[in-house]
């Protein structure tokens, strides 16, 4: 096949969603398809997986946040109408939901291909009301008018692609209901893939506990209340049993590191390049992610499961690989998550049970696995029998 996978997002700082979907393409070019990638022209080095074809847009970017936008204009429909006519496309994969969306599911109206629309989150922040008719007007500008459904701006585009396309996916269950209960109907289930990911490696033999919280460093993610329950952890325990590294960038990264100035066995590292990333999970016993309510599902989840490491985690609604790799803590703040850290620092018990389930589950995240369920939607097959 020939597939069209679209984005929104810029690849100068690689979130859930662009990982999800630059791992998708790898997934599908390595089994034999071909890819153009549609998304905003970065300004660093390119990306794109070895194989893959790009059709980059220019942008403007929203002061602050980095955010390209990319106005679902004549001249972009015409232009991406063309590439997809002449690139022969057989469909089309949405992975957000904005100006680029917009704009390739109306040349793939035109062309008659069809168009599967991955959600990647449905769990927008919340835009405070007296903003709203700002947010409204902005994203207008770039997506078009949506009917006001939900309060959130954001989410209403978000519902909006998803009712016109023709099979939304949903990677986690918890979403879709949460979709469905939104008006979108007939959601499929498919967890993301980690394309090339490492085969699990076992535990390492160390006296002391290591663990990696990797993410972006936003209030969403909950790094601060990750910092504290180090810390206190560290007060409960003999020295150099709990070791643990922070791999990621974002706004509350200066702060966390005044933070944990004064705690021992913490570091944080900033941003890391993917391959650094993968050497941070095999030195580690366990990962840590600490947002509750807002993930959808993490690609720490994916790439930890792959790698055969457990994942200490906050929120219960995440269940996809949690059922049996996952330690959820008792409540989702910080003397929470000290509490499973003091636990496993001094029994290894349920970490090694943990690892052992993450091992059963890795398949759930396999590209063949994620393709299986994908290339029949993109052939248009779900679509087919609904109608």
């Amino acid at each position: 096949m020939r597939i069209a996978i679209v984005l929104d997002y810029s690849l100068d700082l690689i979130g859930g969603a662009q990982r999800a979907a630059l791992n998708e393409a790898a997934a599908l070019v390595a089994h034999g398809h071909r890819v153009v990638l549609v998304a905003p022209r970065p300004a660093g080095p390119s990306l794109l997986p070895a194989g893959v074809d790009a059709f980059w847009t220019t942008s403007k970017r929203l002061p602050g946040l980095d955010f390209p936008l990319v106005a679902d204009d004549d001249a972009l429909r015409g232009r991406l109408l063309a590439h997809l006519r002449a690139a022969r496309v057989d469909a089309v994969h949405l992975h957000s939901e904005f100006g680029h969306a917009r704009a390739a599911l109306h040349a793939a109206r035109r062309l008659g291909l069809p168009v599967v629309h991955t959600v990647h989150t449905a769990y927008w922040p919340r835009v405070p009301a007296p903003l709203r008719p700002a947010a409204r007007r902005l994203l207008a500008g770039v997506a078009g008018s949506v009917e006001p459904r939900t309060g959130n701006p954001l989410l209403d585009h978000t519902v909006a692609v998803a009712l016109a396309a023709d099979v939304v996916v949903s990677p986690s269950a918890h979403q879709a209901a949460d979709l469905e209960a939104r008006g979108v109907p007939g959601i499929v289930v498919l967890p993301n893939c980690d394309a090339d990911g490492p085969v699990a490696t076992p535990l390492p033999r160390t006296d002391h506990l290591r663990v990696a919280w990797v993410g972006r460093c936003v209030p969403e993610k909950r790094p601060l209340a990750f910092v504290r329950a180090v810390a206190l952890a560290q007060r409960r325990l003999p020295a150099d049993r709990l070791r643990v590294a922070i791999a990621g960038d974002g706004l509350l990264l200066p702060v966390a590191r005044a933070l944990a100035a004064d705690v021992p066995g913490l570091v944080l590292l900033g941003r890391l390049e993917r391959q650094a990333v993968r050497d941070l999970l095999a030195a580690s016993h366990l990962s840590a992610l600490t947002s509750n309510g807002f993930d959808n599902q993490p690609m720490t989840v994916v790439e930890s499961i792959r790698a055969g490491r457990p994942v200490l985690h906050t929120d219960p609604r995440l269940t996809e690989g949690l059922d049996v790799a996952g330690l959820l803590t008792a409540t989702p703040d910080a003397r929470g998550i000290a509490d499973v850290l003091v636990e496993l620092a001094l029994d290894r018990t349920r970490l090694r049970t943990a690892a052992a389930g993450a091992r059963d589950a890795a398949g759930l995240f396999a590209p063949a696995t994620h393709l299986a369920g994908l290339l029949p939607l993109l052939a248009g097959e779900i679509a087919a029998r609904a109608a």
